[in-house]
């Protein structure tokens, strides 16, 4: 059975004639959602044109370098009170609509769906769907989902998969998007300088540029940080024990798994990261360990951390130590991965 649900789908864009009919024909088609609410910012190409096409409700609005202002400006243009917010460079992929029809029935419910980087095909939870009544968005960049008042915001996953063009290299070096986030941030900052969300967000704006600089900013962030259960903070957490192994500094990295291991050890992300920090640390039993305890696991994995990635590093491992044959039997296990049949190539020949 599938639904009609009264949920405005609400978009802010600025010359995204690239991806935007994609991302709109992807909500049509996947979500179904009847009213979209596209903001434009200042178009100078195709944009608009592109989004009346789809049948899209546009409005103007007037950019003050404020990113919450502009998707509440959206919110406030919407027919429902029920909103999903989107990026004109993300594609919906999948989605659950009577799981959805279900969980809108409490609008104190604030739902997180999973963006797939295509940098790197990582999975990330992201906060998408609200109610207008409870919640509005905030931070003037990478802004947040907030409730109105002295409430406390009810986090629930939601089936709804999308992916993510913007931080691909040839897309965000045409539209400048690193250094847009990094000045935006740094404004923000000047404001609230001790915020670890924004520090975090400043070193991930970094993070490919120039991961020394990103460092700093995720070692800053963590000493503000008072509550390790909220969803960016073990993001912070993740990236910055790949950027200590990035750099080389492996004993660091080794620290940081033991300080947060109470947190996120339940996490088959985490215990990925704590078996590459082990394997770069010569600790190759406890990383053969960590690895096979990921095979398998039940999330939405995008990066092979449940199957064919873990086979790869156990069996790259078993090859160090010479345990040729064992290494053939677990390349096997990675199917099409192509590190995988070469070095099943390289060994067997």
């Amino acid at each position: 059975m599938t639904v009609d649900l009264p949920v405005s789908l609400c978009m802010i864009v600025k010359n995204e004639e690239e991806f935007i009919a994609t991302s709109l024909k992807s909500v049509r088609t996947v979500l179904g959602f009847e009213d979209i609410v596209v903001v434009d910012t200042g178009s100078t190409d195709r944009t608009v044109e592109i989004a009346h096409e789809f049948g899209c409700r546009v409005f103007d609005f007037k950019w003050i370098n404020d990113f919450s202002a502009a998707r509440n400006f959206s919110a406030e243009k919407a027919i429902h009170d029920w909103i999903f917010f989107l990026d004109a460079d993300e594609e919906i992929l999948e989605a659950d609509i009577d799981a959805l029809s279900r969980f809108i029935k409490d609008d104190r419910n604030v739902g997180v769906g999973t963006r797939i980087e295509l940098t790197n095909l990582d999975a990330n939870p992201v906060s998408r769907l609200y109610n207008r009544t409870q919640y509005m968005l905030k931070g003037i960049i990478h802004e947040q989902v907030e409730p109105i008042g002295n409430k406390k915001k009810i986090l629930k996953d939601i089936p709804v998969v999308m992916n993510h063009h913007g931080y691909l290299p040839e897309v965000s070096e045409k539209k400048g998007t690193h250094e847009r986030n990094a000045r935006m941030l740094k404004e923000a900052l000047e404001e609230h300088p001790n915020d670890p969300y924004l520090l975090f967000k400043l070193g991930n704006a970094y993070y490919y540029k120039d991961l020394d600089v990103a460092l700093g900013y995720f070692e800053e962030a963590l000493k503000h940080v008072d509550d390790f259960s909220l969803l960016y903070v073990y993001g912070l957490v993740e990236c910055y024990g790949y950027a200590l192994i990035n750099t080389g500094q492996y004993e660091k990295a080794l620290e940081v798994k033991n300080a947060y291991a109470k947190y996120y050890d339940y996490k088959p992300e985490f215990r990925f990261l704590t078996a590459h920090i082990y394997q770069n640390n010569g600790l190759f039993q406890e990383a053969v360990e960590c690895y096979e305890s990921c095979i398998g696991a039940d999330i939405v994995d995008y990066m092979g951390i449940t199957s064919y990635l873990s086979y790869y590093n156990i069996g790259v491992i078993l090859e160090c130590v010479g345990m040729i044959d064992e290494a053939i039997g677990v390349y096997g296990e990675c199917g099409d991965y192509d590190p995988a049949k070469q070095r099943l190539l390289a060994i067997t020949t």
